[in-house]
Formats: structure tokens, sequence, C-alpha cells
């Protein structure tokens, strides 16, 4: 039977340092040469998911942002993307501002060029944002009229100490088409994220194109948060990891050992019966 494995990033594949460990590295290795099907779905954008893969190729398309976005590095091309609409980005960003949090557009042109935008960027926070995206060679822009955006608007985010951020989801449920995410920073105490986009684009719905384009019979997804609900509806196997949502744990088919003790290096070894020493 050929299988399709979709592991998800933070607090899955990599480590409590944002690292893909040697032991992880080798077991993804393993399953390249056993011809394992597998890919990654994510809530980064490719520029973050690359960084913290270096030297990882890729043999399927992989799932961005939620699976808004959905990109073969193969052949360096867009697959599918759903943008948000400009009224929706309007009103998001006007409630998000009404509670002191600065949102970051994610965008992508004509072109299929990434881009971020924001009204003004004046914190520590946003400086050090800046300065990391113009490093992976995302044009910023800061931009006070949305109204004047030309590209697409993928998502909008924000990592900030603001702890309104948690609220969001429950302040912007009247806005339809719209799905908010948000939680603590798993890497930086005290902070926190938020993630917003349109409601269309899921893991699930993406893992599915993988799917259909790749003719796998099975899916196997790993994940640990509420962004991998989508991918555990759809899964004919699903683990979660130790440290994960206890409502994930409650889809999956089983739950697995945290993210900082290589728990999916073991998992795959004992599953398809190779060494990791």
């Amino acid at each position: 039977m050929k299988e399709l494995l979709v592991f998800d990033l933070d607090g899955t594949l990599l480590d409590g340092d944002e690292r893909l460990t040697d032991t992880t590295r080798k077991a993804l290795g393993e399953l390249d040469r056993l011809g394992i099907n597998w890919t990654v779905a994510t809530g980064r954008m490719p520029h973050g998911a690359l960084e913290s893969l270096p030297n990882i190729h890729f043999k399927h398309p992989q799932v961005y942002k939620n699976g808004v976005l959905l990109w073969d590095l193969n052949e360096d091309k867009v697959i599918s993307k759903i943008p948000m609409a400009a009224h929706e980005v309007e009103e998001v960003c006007a409630r998000l501002k009404s509670q002191g949090i600065n949102p970051w557009l994610n965008t992508i042109d004509h072109e299929d060029n990434i881009g971020a935008i924001i009204s003004a960027i004046t914190t520590p926070r946003e400086i050090e944002w800046s300065g990391y995206l113009k490093e992976q060679g995302i044009v910023v822009q800061e931009n006070l009229e949305l109204s004047n955006i030309k590209d697409h608007v993928l998502n909008i985010f924000a990592a900030t100490e603001n702890a309104n951020v948690l609220g969001m989801a429950e302040a912007c449920a009247d806005i339809e088409g719209v799905s908010v995410f948000a939680g603590h920073d798993m890497y930086k105490s005290g902070s926190y994220w938020l993630d917003i986009h349109h409601s269309a684009g899921t893991k699930g719905d993406a893992v599915k194109i993988v799917q259909e384009q790749l003719g796998a019979e099975k899916i196997i997804c790993f994940g640990d948060s509420d962004n991998d609900f989508s991918m555990f509806e759809i899964a004919d196997e699903s683990y979660a990891m130790g440290q994960g949502l206890a409502e994930l744990k409650a889809m999956a088919t089983a739950t697995i050992g945290p993210n900082s003790e290589d728990s999916i290096a073991h998992f795959l070894a004992d599953r398809y019966g190779f060494s990791l020493d």
C-alpha cells in the first residue's frame, strides 16, 4: 500500500529549539531510502520552514500556512493558494488594532513572490522580525492604507507580548470565511502568536491534494496543536505528540512521546524496521 506520511513542524518534527535533530534527520533519510513518501504541513511560510530544515530535499509538495499555500519546491512553483478577501483583511485588521495588536500581512503577488506588509514598524520585536524577513529575501512594506494593497493576502499574523491575541478567535467569530489560531509562543516565554487566514484553506484540504497527485492510498499524519485537527480528520492513521493538546490526542490513533525526545524518529524506526545508530 502506498502511504503518505505528513509531519507538522513546530512541536512535532522540530525540537524545542526549532531544530531538526540529527536523529530525526537520519529517520527522514531512512524514509527516502525505503521509498516511503513524506512531506510537511505547517503554519509557517516556506522561508521559515526551509530555515528549520536545512539541506532537506523534498520529493513531494509541502503544505504552508495551514493549507492556504501549497508549494512544490521541486519546480519552485505554487500549486494552490487561497488568499483572504479584501473586506476580510480590512475588518480583521481593524479589530486587531482595536486590541492594541499591530498585524503583519503575508502576501503573494501575481508572479508568486512572497512579501510582508505592516502599517508601521515601531517596536523592537517588529524591527527584529522585519530584519529577519529581509535576510530571507522577503520584501517588507510599511503601508498605512490597506485599501492600497495590490497583492493577495495569504494570512494575517502577530508575534507579540500582547495577551489579547488569545481572545481574537472569539472576537472574530462573526466574520464569515475566517479562521483564527492563537496560543503561547513555545519558543519565547511571555510571548504569544496569532495566525488568521481564509477558512477554506486547511491542512486537511491541502494534504488531500498531495495525496491525489501522488496516488497514495493511505495518509498517516503527526501533529500537536489545533491547526492539525483538519489533517487528523482525513487521515487513516494519526499520531499526537506527548505534549500536544488533549483534544488532538482524543482524535488520534495513538499518542507518542514529546517532540523533545526524537519521538517521531523512534516511532518511524520501530514501524519500518530501521536503526537510528
